[in-house]
């Protein structure tokens, strides 16, 4: 007999999000779970989550990570959640004894982020750059990748003028051919004539 059983914790299910508005209507029989794969446990995605969680109530955490949606949805850290909403949220979709226990813990849960200023305590906070600090990651970027793009042209230079077909690659008068050089480095003439004379100089 197939079984599915949910065997995480609340401190490793809220670590992921479910898909929106997706739904299944197809109806399987046994055979169809034959060739499934056995599931292998994924490690925590641990750097989109931050907080300390000791707790391993599962309306406590998923209590604050709705509030914590809320506050992204309304535009980020700072933005205040509606305690109503929470508490309407909270009675309709969880179990509880009596109903002044779920309006407590919601009262304390809202309370905290109150004392806090809307800060996020479990989802990722992303870091805000000024234009000044992408001005000068795009410029290090641009620097950086031509760079490289020079130290491979330099590379082709000098893998043509030592490899195998070397002096096909040179005049009679034993001069290199820097037109031929070109063609096979796929280079133009004056980056060939530029590497050139730099390794004839270092020599």
């Amino acid at each position: 007999m197939a079984r599915f059983i949910l065997t995480l914790s609340i401190k490793q299910r809220i670590l992921y999000e479910p898909e929106q508005n997706k739904q299944h209507n197809t109806v399987y029989k046994l055979k169809d779970f034959q060739n499934l794969k056995s599931m292998t446990k994924k490690p925590y995605q641990k750097n989109e989550m931050n907080g300390n969680f000791d707790c391993d109530d599962n309306t406590f955490w998923e209590l604050k990570l709705w509030i914590e949606h809320n506050i992204r949805n309304a535009g980020g850290e700072g933005n205040v959640v509606c305690f109503d909403s929470m508490q309407s949220h909270a009675l309709y979709f969880y179990t509880y004894k009596d109903k002044s226990t779920m309006r407590a813990k919601c009262r304390n849960i809202w309370s905290w982020y109150e004392q806090r200023d809307w800060k996020y305590h479990i989802l990722k906070r992303k870091t805000q750059k000024t234009e000044e600090e992408i001005k000068v990651t795009r410029q290090e970027r641009a620097k950086a990748n031509s760079v490289a793009k020079a130290e491979k042209s330099r590379k082709k230079v000098i893998n043509a003028i030592t490899g195998l077909y070397a002096n096909e690659l040179k005049k009679k008068n034993g001069k290199w051919h820097i037109s031929k050089i070109a063609e096979t480095t796929n280079l133009d003439r004056d980056t060939v004539s530029k590497y050139l004379k730099e390794l004839n100089s270092s020599l």
